[in-house]
């Protein structure tokens, strides 16, 4: 369980901080609007959304030909056409959600907020969007060798001291990746050049690293550099439970504008959730801020599924309004009495949660055991073993 934060800088703190009507809208069950009612809809809501999905992107519902490319325009009263979408949740299949979105693109167009081809562009990406889609299991399936990592975190007891032997073991029983995390130049008591050689002599590559928002604000040329040094593609952060919903925009600021940077570099920003970002406050949970207000260009999740569990959060659920948005899973298990498990050996079911893979946008899969037993490399070459035989 890593914990690398910084509380985010008040100084741009911002005004949308209302206390009145939040994302409870968009975030409960409503009826859906008629068409001809848009304006009355939208005057219905309003200031409903301070914290509903940012204007400064697309209407987009996952990646590529799910992307509208119509801005994700501001509708006047704190909500944008993705608010508008969304307070029509849930879906019961992928037809009611095409038809609830044609719905509001033709409300939107006859009041003038997007043109006629807008409107189409916009029911078309809905259609290619897989949101509503069910994903089965097939029982056929197995994950890729070369996908499979472990987070480092797993066996920091002996990393300080034997990171050659410790990273042998890791590669003998498998693995072929690896996330190390710390702070820039850091990364258990070495720094990214001093550890970089010895994680590629022991035959594992660096997809991911992790290190502090602190490192992000402060530091970045430094990230950039412990990243390329690694050979990474991502940099991923973790959040603090004393943030309020401010906070947690003003780290999506944060993230957008560090992400423009990083991706100029080769690299995706990624954030890393423990189990506090889904406690609502006034409605809104943190993790929605995050999803809503970083751009998906920019900005990937590492959805940690334990602690998405362990607070009955059901990952398949933020896969479906998500999708595209997790690059990384952290692939740990819950054991019956809530302590961690290794992978595979606990409740938590993941043939069910990787049939949703493709939709998610998930490229690797990293095992991790905050609390291994009798050793980290034990539990990380057990949970290795249990998720190769795993079929979904």
């Amino acid at each position: 369980m890593e914990l690398n934060s910084a509380r985010p800088s008040r100084r741009s703190r911002r005004a949308r901080h209302l206390l009145a009507v939040s994302l409870a809208a968009a975030l409960l069950p409503l009826a859906p609007a008629p068409a001809s009612a848009a304006t009355d809809t939208r005057a219905a809501t309003a200031d409903s959304c301070p914290w509903g999905y940012t204007s400064s992107t697309t209407v987009a519902f996952g990646r590529n030909r799910a992307d509208s490319g119509v801005p994700n325009r501001d509708l006047g009263n704190g909500c944008t056409i993705l608010d508008a979408v969304w307070a029509e949740a849930p879906f019961l299949d992928h037809g009611s959600f095409v038809r609830a979105v044609s719905r509001v693109a033709t409300g939107l167009r006859k009041d003038g907020v997007v043109t006629g081809k807008e409107s189409r562009s916009i029911v078309r990406a809905a259609a290619r969007s897989p949101i509503g889609t069910p994903q089965p299991e097939t029982g056929t399936r197995a994950l890729p060798d070369t996908r499979i990592g472990l987070v480092l975190y797993t066996v920091r007891a002996t990393m300080p001291s034997a990171p050659e032997a410790t990273l042998a073991a890791l590669a003998s029983c498998g693995y072929r990746n690896a996330e190390p995390s710390g702070a820039v130049d850091n990364f258990y008591g070495r720094t990214a050049t001093g550890l970089a050689p010895v994680v590629a002599d022991a035959g594992l590559s660096v997809p991911s690293i992790g290190i502090g928002l602190g490192d992000l604000q402060n530091n970045l040329d430094g990230v950039i550099a412990n990243a390329r040094a690694f050979g990474a593609r991502y940099v991923r952060i973790s959040g603090s439970g004393s943030w309020g919903l401010d906070d947690y925009s003003e780290v999506a600021a944060t993230l957008n504008a560090v992400g423009a940077r990083l991706k100029q570099a080769g690299i995706t920003v990624a954030y890393h959730n423990h189990g506090f970002e889904f406690t609502a406050r006034d409605g809104v949970r943190g993790y929605d801020v995050l999803l809503r207000e970083t751009d998906p260009k920019l900005v990937a999740m590492e959805l940690d599924l334990y602690w998405a569990a362990s607070v009955g959060v059901d990952p398949v659920e933020l896969i479906s309004q998500h999708p595209g948005r997790f690059s990384l899973f952290h692939v740990k298990d819950m054991a019956a009495d809530g302590s961690f498990a290794d992978v595979g050996e606990g409740t938590i079911d993941f043939a069910r949660i990787f049939a949703y893979s493709r939709m998610a946008g998930v490229e690797y899969y990293l095992t991790e055991n905050d609390s291994p037993r009798p050793d980290g490399v034990s539990s990380a070459c057990d949970s290795y073993a249990n998720l190769r035989a795993l079929r979904y």
